[in-house]
């Protein structure tokens, strides 16, 4: 007997994230962790109601149901 994942409670790996998204890598991690510009001396804070990613082996996954939940929190 198979039991067949849901598909929502998949976890997405980073590489993925950054596709749904349309972003960078460096983008995510800002995301996540804030980011300090040098030149300017400004802060930007972390986006506050980004999911969490779970780490495995050094690698970062996301659960898909928060990053749906995430987009349609920010849907325009």
């Amino acid at each position: 007997m198979s039991v067949n994942p849901n598909p929502i409670d998949t976890l997405i790996p980073a590489p993925a994230v950054c596709g749904i998204f349309g972003v960078t890598a460096m983008t995510l991690h800002r995301w996540l962790k804030g980011d300090y510009d040098k030149r300017t001396g400004k802060r930007t804070p972390p986006v506050a109601d980004f999911p969490k990613p779970r780490v495995i082996n050094n690698r970062r996954y996301w659960s898909r149901a928060e990053i749906e939940r995430f987009m349609d929190a920010h849907a325009a």
